[in-house]
């Protein structure tokens, strides 16, 4: 289980983590608001709106997230993901498969 550090960027709070394998989220934040995940399989270069997320979670996801994600296919570098979310982070927790 790895913690995700979640920092004010303009009117979004945003971290980044990279996953060898499926996941499980947990995100707790002050309030609701829009959340967003972005994803890349290259180290570099830009973020992919992951999709399809249900619109629950990108529209109005509440305080407390807790979702399981399966991208099918994982690069030898892992996914790139980039979360951002309409409010504050208040604790944040990213969990790889075994």
């Amino acid at each position: 289980m790895a913690t995700l550090n979640f920092t004010k960027n303009g009117d979004k709070w945003v971290a980044e983590s990279t996953v060898n394998k499926d996941y499980i989220l947990h995100v707790e934040r002050a309030s609701g608001g829009s959340f967003s995940i972005y994803q890349r399989s290259t180290s570099s270069g830009q973020y992919k709106a992951c999709s399809p997320l249900p619109a629950s979670i990108v529209y109005d996801a509440g305080q407390v997230i807790d979702y399981a994600f399966g991208h099918g296919v994982y690069p030898s570098g892992g996914i790139h993901l980039r979360f951002e979310s309409g409010s504050e982070v208040t604790m944040a927790e990213i969990n790889e498969g075994a």
